[in-house]
């Protein structure tokens, strides 16, 4: 099977993060895959395809109006005359569904959040299977975008990776070392994470030395992070290194991660930070609602932040030893709930179920 995968960008994120496993891993599966993307953004995924050896096509070099978009991406399914349009995130799927209506070509579209745009729900039946990239997601998909069960599929997108790296643990006595990575947007909370945090500074000066915060990406909340940091005056305390691919080096240097987001789906980052043995701090959104456990893998900030924060923290300072217990749970956790065999098999599910569509010749 000839298969286009079609994605809004290559930009920073989960959903960029996780093509280089999607597209491999249909590969193996026998099926001919073509990676496009509409625009490249920052071109944050792109070490990630080309460590994976796969290549891609970009529809324009910046942001274009849709009939442009759309016009370049006809041509190109003109002349590839694919069977299957698999797309991914909201613009992605926009071109996606568009194009499949005027080409006749069936369209699998993959969901990686439990929100959805205007015209995303407009077009919602314009595809012929939904792809949840997480549970959550999949009871989204059916219960407030009224997808029919039979028409929506989960594909977790992380699978556990036994050969990676491990963190090191926290001895008590060294600076505590939080880290987060993800884009620098508006859903991620940082702003108020850097809140959360300053006002537990403010409260309790004497930990102002003993811990520092590392937020790894870049996006269009960059300005407002950093006058927040100006702000509660913690420029030795919050750091913005900005876009790196050398995320397991990041880690390697963490003992604590941390993601306030207001939703998510599959959330990627930190679920590679529970791979490598760090215990989590996060919001009960998406598939973290499951992933971190209370007293187990880490911390639930439900709640008010400010309080939910101060509260785990006055927990790691009186017991040092809970972030290596909990990042020992959180390393099981994942290897037992994402195995690369189970990863294999719901895209083996998956492409049992896809559209047949043969293109004329």
């Amino acid at each position: 099977m000839k298969i286009h995968y079609l994605v809004t960008s290559l930009e920073t994120g989960g959903a960029e993060f996780a093509i280089p496993d999607i597209v491999t891993t249909l590969k193996n599966l026998g099926h001919e895959v073509s990676i496009i993307a509409c625009e490249p953004r920052d071109s944050g995924a792109v070490p990630r395809l080309v460590a994976a050896g796969l290549s891609y096509r970009l529809l324009a070099s910046r942001r274009r109006l849709l009939p442009i978009i759309l016009a370049r991406y006809l041509s190109i399914a003109h002349r590839d005359r694919p069977d299957i349009i698999w797309t991914s995130l909201s613009f992605g799927n926009l071109v996606g569904q568009y194009a499949g209506k005027l080409l006749n070509i069936p369209v699998v579209s993959f969901k990686h959040s439990a929100s959805v745009r205007r015209y995303t729900y407009r077009l919602r039946h314009s595809s012929a299977l939904w792809i949840g990239d997480s549970q959550t997601v999949v009871d989204y998909l059916q219960q407030q975008m009224g997808i029919s069960a039979d028409k929506v599929m989960a594909w977790p997108l992380f699978q556990y990776n036994q050969h990676a790296p491990q963190a090191g643990y926290w001895d008590g006595e060294s600076r505590l070392q939080i880290g987060s990575v993800g884009r620098l947007h508006e859903v991620k909370c940082y702003a108020a994470l850097i809140d959360a945090l300053g006002s537990f500074l403010a409260r309790y000066p004497n930990f102002r030395d003993r811990l520092q915060l590392t937020i790894l990406g870049d996006g269009p909340e960059l300005e407002r992070l950093e006058d927040k940091i100006i702000e509660w005056n913690l420029q030795d305390i919050v750091l913005l290194p900005g876009f790196s691919d050398q995320v397991h080096t990041f880690w390697a240097g963490l003992h604590l991660y941390v993601q306030p987001s207001r939703y998510e789906g599959m959330c990627l980052a930190l679920h590679e930070a529970m791979n490598v043995g760090l215990p989590v701090m996060a919001t009960p959104v998406g598939e973290m609602r499951d992933a971190v456990q209370a007293g187990k893998t880490g911390f639930v900030l439900a709640g008010e932040l400010d309080a939910a924060l101060a509260s785990a923290l006055q927990d790691i300072f009186a017991t040092p030893s809970l972030l290596q217990e909990y990042g020992v749970q959180a390393r099981h956790y994942v290897a037992t709930k994402f195995s690369h065999q189970q990863f294999v098999r719901a895209a083996e599910q998956i492409v049992a179920k896809l559209p047949v569509h043969k293109t004329l010749a």
